[in-house]
């Protein structure tokens, strides 16, 4: 981890994410905002070359967010995400009723 900057695997799943917006079909998670939180032009040629990490992370993140679908159904209202990195849920979050903190080292 270098202070000042996310770290790279806060870096590299934010990445995969982002290239599995364009580069699968059918697309497992719909994240519109990994591209953005990246910067422009930050999108690393390791994306693009990487199919099973790109859809193993897209995978765990579409499990996450329907096992957390099935949570709120139940009741739940608070979520805490533990070593969030660039996720970026707390700013899809379909649930208004549910806050959502993410957590993780100060400079990510």
């Amino acid at each position: 981890m270098r202070e000042g900057h996310a770290s790279r695997t806060a870096f590299g799943a934010a990445a995969l994410r982002a290239a599995h917006q364009d580069a699968d079909e059918p697309r497992i998670f719909t994240d519109p905002l990994a591209r953005r939180i990246l910067g422009p032009d930050r999108l690393p040629d390791r994306a693009w070359e990487q199919p099973g990490l790109r859809l193993f992370i897209a995978v765990r993140h579409r499990f996450g967010e329907d096992s957390l679908a099935a949570a709120v159904a139940r009741g739940t209202r608070q979520v805490v995400v533990l070593g969030a990195g660039l996720d970026t849920f707390a700013y899809r979050n379909p649930f208004p009723e549910t806050r959502v903190f993410e957590v993780d080292h100060p400079a990510t």
